[in-house]
């Protein structure tokens, strides 16, 4: 029978040299969790999430429990969330895992249901697996569209939340499971004996298949967050073990390609699914090598992005005409009242469906000082005098006026660098010439204005791609838009969907018995995205010395039907702009490559240099070697 090692490097000494020893020769599957948590960082963590039998409260958690539904007023009357410590503690019951974000919208429920319908009809009567169902307002609205012939639930909190979930338990093919969805051994041990009908994939050669006899559904939602082992939630581990389960054919994934609903905070949806090539790390490139698709299904919309993770308006507005002109297809509308301002955008700019944008048009970045200078402005008006402007205005005016003559040259530079490409095997000479003048006008540009250009070129290049290397902008619809007091606490969430696919059989091959090229290309991967700004002949040799010299047999990274490009210098691909097609042909390169490190060595390397340049995916490197 297979067991799950978790090994958290805690309250024991262990070795970096013992856990790789279980790492290649364990006949048990082990989950080590790395990244830029080294074994000895791990060392120095708690040893369990401070989370069991603590307190939710904080100094902000009572303007968080605004109850707007039935339910979010009963769960507001269990005082859960209001419990105080000292000698007057309440009387009120102790959660467990008193951090837990409840959906207590039916309307949204509905909505959700009612959105995605035509998708989940192909999981009607399926098994259902349903992981921290709390309240249970989405897992009834689930239960009775999808009339599984299992639906499982599993709740650390099950004796709090029976109450809630008495209509549920009362059906013979409904079971709640009162332990945690999220700790490996009580998970493994639900699969086993409550799945044990359905049919594992042995063939580990094999390419797997959807299985779409099996949904897995689970609320990793928590407010306040916590971080536990280097993560900044306990959500953020799991969603990465979930991930990395679907490589290793472990947890659901032994079964076939499973589909994941998975509640989350709402800032943790970026990280799979970014909107800008800045927010592009590790975690969400991994999801690209992973998922058909990972989709927002709801969730909350930003009125402002991050200043440094903007793009170029006119591909927003270009992804959400394409993504509207899906939707039209498929007959598929925003139920009223969750329009998304991008959902309503396009719909207002239907007459430019079809056409291209970016690219065309002055690039557009709206910043966050655009908005206070038309504050100040109005503000300046409304004074009516011919007053001295104050100096912020005029340094707001004057960056707008440097904008716009910059903008004006990024353009002429973006379409420049369109027109040689196409130069390049009509007229070779030309196309060297035009080359080396193009990367002279960028050799002439200030570092910050060169660098602000190359994140345009790079947006430009992603999303010009076909099918385009974003999750984000392959999505088949708008996300509905959900308000915060549709949760309790209020804290925003979002639904994410994923659809697991095939990997390449080379990622596949993880843990002993294998050739490692799948737990290769993970630490190769660590590396690659700690250089991401260097075009990506640079980034492989610096993989490993002397591997650069293999750039001619990645020939996609100079091919543009494939996502490269033929110019030099400034011009040619960034590490952050390669795509899936070309990470699979490097990694080909270099398992055929004579002089490649081993394993060992790789790992070795990796530790003795202990960094991890990521700000976002850091934590990601989690793996699941699990039964």
């Amino acid at each position: 029978m297979n067991t799950t090692v978790n090994l958290l490097f805690s309250g024991t000494t262990v070795s970096f040299v013992s856990v790789l020893f279980m790492h290649f020769f364990s006949p048990m599957p082990c989950r080590i969790i790395h990244g830029r948590t080294t074994v000895a960082r791990l060392l120095r963590q708690p040893s369990a999430p401070r989370c069991a039998r603590s307190v939710a409260t904080t100094a902000k958690t009572a303007e968080m429990l605004n109850a707007t539904s039935p339910v979010a007023q009963q769960l507001l009357e269990t005082g859960i969330w209001n419990r105080r410590g000292g000698r007057k503690a309440s009387k009120a019951p102790k959660a467990i895992e008193p951090h837990r974000v409840n959906i207590v919208s039916e309307g949204l429920c509905d909505d959700i249901i009612e959105y995605m319908g035509a998708s989940l009809e192909r999981h009607r009567g399926c098994d259902l697996v349903d992981l921290n169902p709390g309240a249970g307002l989405w897992s009834r609205k689930l239960h009775s569209f999808l009339e599984p012939r299992n639906h499982i639930m599993m709740d650390l909190d099950a004796q709090l939340y029976s109450p809630f979930l008495k209509d549920l338990t009362s059906k013979k093919n409904v079971q709640l499971i009162p332990k945690s969805g999220i700790i490996w051994k009580d998970l493994v041990e639900m699969i086993q004996t409550k799945l044990s009908h359905q049919e594992v994939n042995a063939n580990k050669e094999q390419e797997p298949k959807r299985n779409d006899t099996l949904l897995v559904t689970a609320n990793l939602s928590t407010f306040p967050k916590k971080s536990f082992l280097g993560f900044d939630s306990i959500s953020t581990m799991v969603i990465y073990q979930f991930m990395s389960s679907i490589k290793s054919s472990s947890l659901f994934q032994k079964y076939g390609l499973v589909r994941m609903l998975l509640w989350v905070n709402d800032d943790e949806k970026r990280r799979l699914i970014p909107k800008s090539i800045n927010r592009r790390k590790r975690g969400s490139f991994e999801a690209e090598l992973a998922c058909e698709w990972v989709h927002e299904v709801a969730g909350q919309e930003l009125e402002a992005e991050n200043r440094h993770t903007l793009r170029d308006e006119w591909i927003n507005k270009e992804s959400g005409l394409n993504v509207l002109a899906r939707m039209q297809a498929n007959g598929l509308q925003v139920p009223k009242g969750r329009e998304s301002k991008t959902y309503k955008e396009s719909l207002q700019s239907k007459h430019l469906m079809g056409k291209k944008l970016a690219g065309v048009h002055v690039p557009v970045v709206a910043r966050p000082f655009k908005k206070e200078l038309e504050d100040l402005e109005n503000e300046f008006e409304e004074e009516d005098h011919v007053g001295l402007l104050s100096s912020r205005l005029k340094a707001l005016r004057s960056r707008v006026r440097y904008e716009a003559n910059h903008y004006n040259m990024f353009l002429e530079m973006l379409q420049e660098h369109e027109r040689i490409s196409a130069m390049a095997t009509g007229d070779p000479v030309a196309f060297q010439e035009a080359n080396e003048a193009w990367n002279e006008r960028i050799d002439n540009m200030k570092k910050n204005q060169r660098m602000e250009f190359n994140v345009l070129r790079d947006s430009y290049h992603l999303f010009r791609q076909t099918p385009p290397a974003l999750l984000w902008d392959r999505r088949e619809y708008e996300p509905l838009t959900a308000m915060p007091h549709e949760f309790f606490p209020n804290a925003p969430t979002a639904l994410l969907d994923l659809q697991p696919k095939a990997m390449h059989p080379l990622l596949r091959q993880i843990g002993p018995n294998s050739n490692h090229a799948g737990d290769i290309s993970d630490v190769m991967l660590r590396s690659w995205w700690n250089q991401t700004i260097l075009p990506a002949h640079k980034a492989m040799e610096g993989l490993w010395p002397g591997f650069g010299d293999l750039v001619s047999e990645v020939p996609s990274l100079r091919d543009p039907q494939r996502g490269g490009t033929l110019l030099t210098g400034h011009g040619s691909l960034s590490a952050r702009s390669i795509n899936e097609g070309q990470w699979i042909e490097m990694l080909e390169a270099w398992m055929r490559w004579p002089f490649k490190p081993t394993y060992g060595q790789m790992l070795g390397r990796m530790s003795e240099e202990d960094v991890d340049g990521e700000e976002d995916d850091a934590k990601s490197g989690a793996i699941a070697l699990a039964p």
